[in-house]
């Protein structure tokens, strides 16, 4: 499939969902990155980062990372807070991010609206460390139920949800709108 075909409208999306109690949850891993809020950096400086780890949910393909993460900061409404959505650096460069979101009509329910490695740290284990850090601010958020999804063809994220004790539920299909409206086809 080309990507001429995720540019049309409307999209048609396979998602996987996990779930995982986040009750007194704390991160397993040594975790040596330095973390920065984006309200500390900066949107341009997001941006880039966006731009540079181009994620791999097809929904956002077509999308600038600016209207990516536009689209984002909308669908948390209320609950946005930026002081907890993070870049992870390592040695001083930044090396991927993770936004933690508390859902704002559920408030003990969360998810991770975004979370990517840029290329050139993959394969190091970082996705799961920056994942299992997003669970841990949830957790200190009051979200005591995380609810996360991806695309069934995202193997990386899949593998991420168990690492990190996270339980694989149903498989949903999701019409998504050119104004990024999403509609479940199947219950």
């Amino acid at each position: 499939m080309t990507n001429d075909k995720f540019l049309e409208w409307p999209r048609i999306v396979k998602k996987q969902y996990a779930r995982r109690s986040l009750v007194s949850y704390r991160s397993p891993y040594l975790d040596s990155f330095e973390y920065r809020s984006i309200s500390e950096v900066g949107r341009d400086e997001v941006f880039r980062l966006m731009e540079r780890s181009t994620s791999e949910i097809k929904q956002y393909e077509s999308l600038t990372a600016k209207e990516k993460f536009d689209s984002l900061v909308e669908f948390a409404g209320t609950a946005y807070q930026p002081k907890h959505w993070l870049i992870a650096y390592r040695e001083g460069t930044p090396i991927g991010y993770v936004f933690p979101q508390r859902y704002f009509d559920i408030p003990e329910e969360g998810s991770i609206f975004d979370l990517a490695v840029v290329p050139e740290f993959r394969s190091n284990g970082y996705g799961k460390i920056l994942h299992s850090k997003g669970l841990e601010m949830l957790a200190s958020m009051g979200v005591t139920n995380y609810v996360g999804s991806t695309e069934i063809q995202n193997e990386r994220m899949i593998a991420i949800f168990l690492a990190n004790g996270c339980t694989l539920t149903k498989v949903r299909m999701i019409q998504i709108e050119e104004d990024g409206t999403q509609r479940f086809l199947n219950p």
